[in-house]
């Protein structure tokens, strides 16, 4: 394999790691808030937050320290699917981009397929696994051995050429316009 597509490679699965990452701290680190003191009770929306206690947050360090700035930058803080979206990408340009990965790479990674199908797995496998995941908590390394492990089947392979020739065919559509 080429060394440009190596770094791709490394690159996409870096990034996923870190969505994989946030997904996990929502998962078993997420907490209800009240209301907004300002909100009227029939308007009042759902608030969430991230709340790691210490014991977890030195665990994070000890264990996964290249996330340590994602959870931080997550922890004791309002989350919904913007503010999850940015933190993942704040961290993967701030963290990775230049650092652990070539430099500008991250917008290659966010915009390539390769990295939406490797996402769209994640989702599934997370949907497919809640209730297992739900039973107890599990360290990350579970969530990325388990993942590994389900992508490697020859269900998740069909799965991933399948969502391949939709993004091909989409693409492909899209290119293919008025001129």
């Amino acid at each position: 394999m080429p060394e440009a597509q190596k770094e791709f490679h490394n690159a996409v699965e870096q990034a996923l790691e870190a969505v994989m990452f946030e997904s996990w701290l929502r998962f078993y680190f997420i907490e209800e808030l009240p209301p907004a003191p300002d909100a009227e009770k029939k308007d009042a929306e759902e608030r969430l937050a991230i709340r790691v206690p210490e014991k977890g947050m030195a665990r994070i360090k000890e264990l996964y320290p290249n996330l340590l700035p994602l959870a931080e930058s997550m922890n004791g803080h309002e989350v919904d699917f913007e503010t999850s979206r940015r933190a993942v990408c704040t961290f993967v340009l701030g963290h990775l981009d230049g650092k652990t990965m070539p430099r500008d790479m991250a917008a290659v990674v966010f915009a390539s397929a390769t990295f939406q199908i490797g996402l769209q797995l994640f989702h599934t496998w997370l949907q497919l696994h809640e209730a297992q995941l739900d039973e107890g908590f599990q360290e990350f390394g579970a969530w990325r051995t388990l993942f590994a492990q389900w992508r490697a089947t020859p269900g998740a392979r069909e799965l991933a050429e399948k969502l391949a020739v939709a993004t091909q065919g989409r693409a492909a559509a899209e290119g293919a316009g008025p001129q």
